[in-house]
């Protein structure tokens, strides 16, 4: 099996590994010790782990929360938002946000908030007039993501955050497909919260975090659940030492490491595309050429079928879009929102490249799909 769907998740580390496995073997006296010395926020491994995440971004330990993922960190941060709020306010989103964001969002709009979701162009990108204009004197939060998971589109973050801050606005960032992937330095972006997730960059499904700038000082959220007093009170309940030693491992590789698997991604993606494009007709890139995330590529092979064509690939690894709509086959919500014809966005697959790919496996993938299409295609 070729393995290409790393936005749905990547493969756990052997070194992430090796360092959950320690926290994961203990019995008897040792788990007793264990759970007194370990499974608290003060204790050692739980503490680098903080300090991990914390210079994968470059922020303040104290600002990253340990959450279950990248879903759970987007509640947090939108619904936590809101609950922090005397009354319902306005939010400003857009179309193309992962559902863990445009759910939460949605919600809120049942609850009386004013939510508006700006649309983008056909390569997926939002124009920085139609926010500025969106932007009212009631606008409590704006939310976008750092790098789209089906396209791979960048947004304008700086810019956004910049533009903010400038009108005393909190913005949310769910940069579960970047981190670990570009270079993100919190310490010169004036973004509120940002979101992250541990199994998006070889670390463990299960493992997440969420940053809020100077939460020992004044807290933008209000907790969601309640029980105890872990993670300044906005995340109570026993500690998942083993996933957060994971996460911090992870984030530890990361920063070692991000460039040269940029760069090898970005090779085995430009490698990939230009045989597909060169080798097929009527094919095209969904989203900006250049402008995307190094690791994903969404292709439209006109005249086919995106599930027909995944049924002729048993070897290859890949989706039609978001993992988190698992046996959804309606249409993209991303490839709809692009403007495309109903035929781009039912025959668009995704592909997603890992630090562990290589060009032998491109290579192959690429003939395997080359052949599919043409076949399909003849058939058809």
């Amino acid at each position: 099996m070729i393995f290409l769907d790393c936005p749905s998740t990547t493969p756990l580390d052997e070194t992430v590994l090796d360092a959950m496995l320690s926290y994961l073997r203990h019995s008897g006296t040792d788990y007793q010790k264990l759970a007194q010395s370990e499974r608290s926020e003060r204790g050692p491994a739980v503490r680098a782990a903080r300090e991990s995440v914390a210079e994968l971004v470059n922020c303040l330990p104290n600002e990253i929360v340990w959450t279950s993922g990248a879903t759970e960190a987007n509640n947090l941060a939108i619904l936590g938002f809101a609950a922090s709020r005397k009354k319902p306010g306005r939010i400003v989103s857009q179309v193309t946000e992962h559902s863990a964001v445009l759910e939460p969002l949605r919600q809120l709009g049942r609850l009386g908030w004013d939510v508006e979701l700006l649309s983008v162009d056909q390569v997926g990108g939002i124009s920085l007039d139609a926010l500025r204009a969106a932007i009212t004197n009631s606008t409590d939060l704006v939310t976008t993501m750092w790098g789209n998971n089906e396209i791979g589109t960048i947004h304008p973050i700086a810019e956004i955050a910049e533009l903010c801050s400038s009108r005393g606005i909190a913005f949310h960032c769910d940069a579960a497909q970047a981190v670990g992937k570009v270079p993100i330095d919190l310490s010169e972006l004036p973004i509120t919260m940002l979101t992250l997730s541990a199994h998006k960059f070889y670390g463990p499904i299960g493992a997440g975090a969420l940053f809020v700038r100077d939460l020992s000082k004044a807290k933008c959220i209000s907790p969601l659940m309640f029980g105890g007093g872990q993670e300044h009170g906005l995340r109570p309940g026993t500690l998942n030492l083993s996933a957060i030693v994971g996460l911090g491992a992870a984030s530890r590789l990361a920063s070692e490491k991000m460039a040269a698997w940029g760069n090898h991604t970005y090779a085995l993606r430009s490698r990939f595309e230009s045989y597909l494009l060169c080798e097929l007709a009527d094919v095209s890139i969904n989203g900006y050429a250049d402008n995307r995330l190094p690791h994903i590529s969404n292709i439209a092979f006109n005249g086919t079928d995106n599930e027909g064509l995944l049924t002729m690939l048993p070897e290859i690894i890949a989706s039609t879009g978001s993992a988190c709509h698992f046996a959804d086959f309606n249409p993209s919500h991303v490839l709809s929102a692009l403007n495309k014809t109903p035929q781009v966005t039912e025959c668009s697959l995704r592909f997603g490249f890992t630090k562990d790919n290589t060009e032998d496996e491109i290579d192959r993938a690429a003939k395997m799909i080359v052949e599919a299409v043409n076949e399909f295609r003849a058939n058809a």
